[in-house]
């Protein structure tokens, strides 16, 4: 059982996770008008400013209608950590809880809402120099090269961490150099914590067809309705920026490694504006990598402890939101 880390914590956290295009977004704003809260969005791209479209951020309708935290708040190159986002939220949840009983966590980034939870139990930043090097080396030689070195220092750590995956990578590395081999693999089971408040932990699913249809509708989507411009803007934005310091984490790195650039589709549609990639072909990257994506973010919901898992295939939005709000009800009686 997860245990509570605070016991005279009143109400309820409600932690909604899911793979993305499941329908987490309509979800979350049916419930939190029923409990009229705010959503305390949990995702690693939809916090920047200037991309909602390809970062799927919440409409305009559907933050009219429950207002958003963490949503279209940093500069494109701007990178947070899980544990910055993390000490932001568990604020603004506390926030929530004191006001109204409720708070309402919404997101697939699974290490953000763990984070969001309780604090990590992983290695906070030691040599912001060194982590900047490293970030350097790996846009000019790429995250392959560091993963090498990773795993010839720490094997174990090496092969939890896929080689193309740049920022973990770097980070790895990092604890790596700064803290010694082991500093990194020993990590504690990241769904295993006293979480601060009663939290219902609430995994949305869907069949894998129409999981998959819904993705690569979406993709298509994106690309039609102004993805493209939106990566057009903000390439031709960093070239004529001026250096300055990230305000979340008070870096800047190489333009492409960086902040938004990461979000699937980014490269992608940049390949299309230099000339390397057709259309067509970017639409069919894009679905594969997010169809991927969401099997990574399938895995991590299995490690959610004591989650309701909740299959939405062929039901309302309104409908699951209920259903969610009646067990956020009966937990707080329980508890």
């Amino acid at each position: 059982m997860v245990g509570v880390r605070e016991q005279g914590s009143t109400g309820v956290v409600i932690a909604l996770f899911g793979p993305t295009g499941v329908g987490k977004t309509a979800v979350a704003v049916s419930v939190a008008t029923r409990l009229e809260v705010r959503v305390l969005s949990c995702d690693s791209m939809q916090i920047y400013r200037g991309f909602p479209i390809l970062t799927n951020q919440p409409s305009a309708a559907e933050r009219a209608a429950a207002p958003h935290l963490f949503v279209g708040v940093a500069n494109s190159a701007e990178e947070w950590s899980a544990a910055q986002y993390g000490d932001k939220a568990r604020a603004a949840i506390s926030e929530d809880l004191a006001g109204h009983r409720r708070a309402l966590v919404a997101g697939g980034t699974g290490l953000w809402m763990r984070a969001a939870l309780a604090p990590l139990a992983i290695p906070r930043a030691h040599d912001p120099a060194l982590r900047e090097r490293l970030r350097r080396r790996a846009a000019e030689e790429g995250p392959a090269v560091l993963h090498a070195e990773l795993a010839a220092l720490d094997p174990q750590a090496a092969t939890r961490i896929h080689p193309a995956n740049g920022p973990r990578v770097v980070r790895a590395l990092e604890v790596t150099l700064s803290l010694g081999p082991g500093a990194w693999a020993d990590r504690a089971d990241l769904w295993d914590p006293e979480y601060d408040h009663p939290t219902l932990l609430v995994g949305l699913t869907m069949e894998r067809a129409e999981l998959k249809g819904r993705i690569d509708r979406r993709t298509c989507r994106m690309l039609a309705q102004g993805a493209v411009e939106e990566v057009r803007r903000d390439r031709e934005d960093r070239v004529s920026r001026p250096r300055t310091a990230a305000a979340g984490s008070g870096r800047t790195g190489p333009a492409g490694v960086r902040g938004v650039a990461r979000a699937i589709g980014y490269q992608e549609i940049a390949g299309y504006l230099e000339g390397r990639l057709p259309l067509d072909e970017v639409a069919s990257c894009m679905a594969t990598a997010t169809r991927h994506y969401a099997r990574r973010q399938l895995t991590w919901m299995r490690r959610l402890k004591d989650a309701v898992i909740i299959h939405a295939s062929g039901r309302d939005p309104d409908d699951v939101a209920a259903q969610i709000v009646q067990l956020a009800a009966d937990k707080e009686q329980a508890d």
